[in-house]
C-alpha cells in the first residue's frame, strides 16, 4: 500500500464511509479522477471487504465520447471490474428538462447510477470528487451570494453517496497515477474559460496558490468543513424550533410569527431555508435574496403584504402569520427566472409564453415597409428589430438602464431610479418583469419604453408584443 492509499483508507474509516462487506458503484468517466478512485478502491478492496462494479455514461456531447467509454471497459476488463456504459442524449435531455446541459448532465448521471445500483443491489454509489472541487464550489457559491449552506460545501458522505477522494488534491492524484504508469482521458471542455467553474480552477485557484498560498485549496477544503459542521448545528437547532414554530398542510405552510421572531436571525433564515425544501422536490433556483426577501417580509409589522416565489410559491404575511403556499395548477413558466425571445425568430414566426405577474405574451416578427398604424394599447408595443442583439423577459438588475426620449435627445436613467419616480411600492419592484437587451432596457410594461428602439424609417423588421391582461398601468 502506498502514502495516497493509506490516506484514502484512513479519511474512509474517519467517515465511516464504507461499512464491510458493501457492494460499491463507481462512477467511472475515464478522466484522472474517477480513474483514481477506481484503482484506489480496488487496490483496498480485500482490506475494506467489499465489491466493485463500474458505471460509464456517455453523454454524448463531445466526439471523443466513445473513446472514453472505449477507454473505461478496457480498464475495467484488466482490473476484471464489472463495466456498464449507459448513453444518454444530453443535448437533446436539457431541452427536455428545461435545463442547461451541464444540469442535465448531473441529472442523467446519478439517475443511472441510482438505477444501476438498484439492479446489481449496490449500497453505496461512490463518485471521485477531491479537495480541488471543494475549493472550486465554495469560491463559487460565495461569489453567487450563497450563505452558510452553500459555503459549506461538499459532504463526504451524503445518503447513499460517497467521496473517498476529498482528502486528496488533484495534484496527488495526478501524481498517484503517474506512479502507477496509468493513463488516462482529458476533456478539452475543462480548459475552455467560458464557464464560472472553469474560470475558478484555470485562473483564480492556480493565481491563489502562486501569489497567495501555495496551500489555499487545502484551506479552503478545512474551512469547507468546519462551515459544513456549523451548517449541521444550526439546522438541527432550526429544525427543532421549525416544529414549534409552523403548522404544514398539502401545499402551505403557516408561520406563528410570534414564536418565530423570538429566535435569533441565523435561526430565523433557516426555517426559511426548510419551509422551502418541504415545499418543493428541488431548491435550484431558491437564492439568498429569495430567502432575504421573506425574512424582511416576516420582520415587517404593517398590514399586510405578499411575495411571488420560485415553483409557483407565493408568501403572504398578515400580522402575526405568514403563509408560504403552492399553487396547484400553476403554469410551469412561472417557475422559470427568465424568458428569453429567440434569437433566430424570422418574419412571420410567432411565440407565446405565460410571464408571471403580466400574463400571456404573444411576440410576432414581420417586416416594415412603413404606413402602418402604431399600437396604442398599453400593453401592445412595437419594437426596431435589426437594433436588438437578445432580448430577454427578466426581473431588474442594479445596473439596468432605460434611454428616456426628451427634447428630441436620448438620455439614460437608471431603472430604479425609474422605478422610483414611478412610485412603485418597493416591496414589488423586484417581483417586476422586464424586457431588456443586457443591461439596455427596453421596456417596464406598464410604465415606460425606451426611446432608442422605437420603430423607425430606417427599420426593415419590427418585433411586436401584445401581454394580454398585462394589467392597469399605462406604459
Amino acid at each position: 500500500m502506498n502514502s495516497f492509499e493509506n490516506k484514502v483508507l484512513n479519511f474512509i474509516n474517519e467517515k465511516n464511509m464504507i461499512p464491510k462487506g458493501s457492494r460499491i458503484l463507481v462512477g467511472l468517466s475515464g478522466g484522472a479522477d474517477s480513474t483514481a478512485l477506481l484503482l484506489v478502491l480496488n487496490a483496498l478492496k480485500k482490506l475494506l471487504d467489499i465489491e466493485i462494479t463500474a458505471v460509464h455514461i456517455n453523454h454524448r456531447i463531445r466526439l471523443e465520447a466513445g473513446e472514453d467509454a472505449q477507454f473505461s471497459e478496457k480498464l475495467c476488463k484488466r482490473l476484471d471490474i464489472q463495466c456498464f456504459v449507459i448513453e444518454k442524449d444530453i443535448p437533446k435531455l436539457s431541452v427536455q428538462w428545461n435545463m442547461t446541459e451541464e444540469e442535465a448532465g448531473r441529472k442523467a448521471r446519478y439517475d443511472a447510477f441510482n438505477e444501476v445500483s438498484k439492479k446489481e443491489n449496490a449500497q453505496l454509489i461512490a463518485v471521485a470528487h477531491h479537495q480541488n472541487d471543494v475549493a472550486e464550489t465554495i469560491l463559487m457559491n460565495l461569489l453567487r451570494g450563497s450563505g452558510l449552506h452553500g459555503a459549506a460545501g461538499i459532504r463526504p458522505v451524503r445518503d447513499n453517496i460517497i467521496r473517498p477522494l476529498l482528502c486528496v488534491s488533484r495534484k496527488e492524484i495526478e501524481e498517484y497515477l503517474n506512479k502507477l504508469g496509468q493513463d488516462y482521458c482529458h476533456d478539452k471542455t475543462n480548459d475552455e474559460n467560458i464557464h464560472t467553474r472553469n474560470i475558478i480552477r484555470n485562473v483564480l485557484i492556480p493565481v491563489m496558490e502562486k501569489e497567495i498560498n501555495k496551500g489555499a485549496v487545502e484551506h479552503l477544503y478545512k474551512v469547507a468543513a468546519d462551515f459544513s459542521k456549523a451548517d449541521d448545528y444550526i439546522r438541527l437547532v432550526a429544525s427543532t424550533v421549525y416544529e414549534e414554530v409552523v403548522t404544514c398542510s398539502k401545499d402551505t405552510i403557516s408561520f406563528n410569527l410570534v414564536r418565530y421572531k423570538k429566535e435569533e436571525e441565523i435561526i430565523k433564515k433557516e426555517i426559511i431555508l426548510k419551509a422551502f425544501e418541504d415545499l418543493t422536490p428541488s431548491r435550484k433556483d431558491i437564492s439568498s435574496a429569495h430567502i432575504n426577501a421573506v425574512y424582511r417580509l416576516c420582520e415587517n409589522e404593517n398590514g399586510t403584504a405578499s411575495l411571488d416565489l420560485p415553483y409557483g410559491i407565493t408568501a403572504i404575511r398578515s400580522y402575526e402569520t405568514l403563509e408560504l403556499t403552492k399553487k396547484d395548477h400553476c403554469d410551469i413558466n412561472s417557475e422559470r427566472k427568465d424568458f428569453p425571445i429567440p434569437a433566430a425568430l424570422k418574419s412571420g414566426e410567432k411565440i407565446s409564453f405565460f410571464i408571471p405577474k403580466l400574463g400571456l405574451t404573444e411576440i410576432e416578427v414581420f417586416e416594415y415597409n412603413g404606413g402602418k398604424l402604431f399600437p396604442t394599447s398599453p400593453y401592445t408595443k412595437w419594437f426596431d428589430y435589426d437594433r436588438i442583439q437578445e432580448a430577454i423577459f427578466r426581473k431588474r438588475c442594479d445596473d439596468d438602464y432605460i434611454m428616456i426620449e426628451q427634447s428630441g435627445h436620448l438620455n439614460r436613467k437608471k431603472v430604479n431610479k425609474l422605478m422610483t419616480d414611478a412610485k412603485i411600492p418597493r416591496n414589488e419592484r423586484d417581483n417586476i418583469y422586464l424586457l431588456a437587451d443586457g443591461n439596455n432596457v427596453l421596456w417596464v410594461p406598464g410604465y415606460r419604453m425606451s426611446g432608442a428602439f422605437k420603430v423607425s424609417e430606417t427599420t426593415k423588421e419590427i418585433l411586436a408584443i401584445n401581454i394580454d391582461n398585462g394589467g392597469n398601468n399605462n406604459g
